[in-house]
């Protein structure tokens, strides 16, 4: 297995109810994410990098979600979502989820959820995730997204170690 990622943060402008936006909030827990993957080893690729986006042994999309008008600040929960056909892509969403689990204030709330409509993880030759890191349209989800990005970008960067074989 390859040891490169491609990472693919949310660039979403969608507010935050105190503060930033997706893209800021995410862009943070990338950046951080990426500093911790480099000194295990392992390589990160932005999208957009070329013929090297191939050669990736995993592709994370990191993006936090919002809840439908109706239910709005309701639900929370993190999802880590994979192409239901790809048994190397269960895999990394299992490891990725159990590690989530264990920085998310929830735990219970944390959820595999396979699924084929998604064209960015079924076209991809990598194993590749959706992860969705929380309702920011919910207080306690947003509180979490917010005060933990660092503790999240080291738990999502020892999935990532785990899942390529790379050094803890």
């Amino acid at each position: 297995m390859s040891g490169t990622i491609c990472l693919k943060p949310s660039q979403r402008p969608d507010r935050y109810p105190n503060g930033g936006d997706e893209a800021y909030w995410i862009a943070r827990i990338s950046d951080k994410l990426r500093e911790d993957l480099e000194a295990r080893g392992v390589t990160c690729i932005e999208d957009g990098e070329g013929s090297a986006f191939e050669s990736c042994g995993l592709c994370l999309y990191l993006c936090s979600h919002s809840a439908p008008q109706e239910v709005e600040a309701k639900i929370k929960g993190a999802q880590v979502s994979h192409y239901e056909y790809s048994p190397a892509a269960r895999r990394a969403a299992e490891v990725f989820t159990r590690y989530i689990k264990s920085v998310y204030p929830q735990p219970d709330l944390v959820e595999t959820v396979p699924t084929a409509a998604r064209k960015e993880l079924s076209e991809s030759k990598a194993p590749a995730l959706l992860i969705q890191l929380g309702y920011h349209d919910n207080p306690q989800d947003e509180a979490w997204l917010v005060n933990s990005a660092m503790e999240i970008a080291a738990a999502l960067a020892a999935a990532a170690a785990d899942f390529l074989g790379a050094e803890s």
